[in-house]
C-alpha cells in the first residue's frame, strides 16, 4: 500500500504538488515548478521554501499582492492601478 504523502504546510518548506497539478501545471524543462495557479492564485511554496522570497519579488514585479485566505494558504491578485 502506498504511503500517504504529508499534508501541504503553507507554513512550511514545501511544494504543493498535488494543488499544481490539479490547476493542470507541471514542471519545465529544468524540472521547476510554477509558483503560482493561474486559475486560483494559489501560491504553490510554503513561507519556508528556499524561493519564497524570489516568489514574493516577481510577483510584485508582475502587480500582483500576496494575501492569505481563510483556509491558510496564501494567494496572490493583481493589483488595480490608481489612475489619475
Amino acid at each position: 500500500m502506498a504511503k500517504d504523502k504529508k499534508e501541504f504546510n503553507p507554513e512550511g518548506s514545501g511544494y504543493d504538488k498535488k494543488a499544481a497539478q490539479e490547476c493542470g501545471l507541471g514542471s519545465n524543462e529544468y524540472g521547476k515548478w510554477p509558483s503560482r495557479c493561474p486559475g486560483t492564485g494559489q501560491i504553490l511554496k510554503g513561507r519556508k521554501h528556499k524561493t519564497w522570497q524570489q516568489t514574493l519579488d516577481s510577483e510584485k514585479e508582475a502587480g500582483y499582492a500576496l494575501y492569505k485566505k481563510e483556509d491558510g494558504k496564501y494567494y496572490s491578485k493583481k493589483v488595480k492601478k490608481k489612475e489619475g
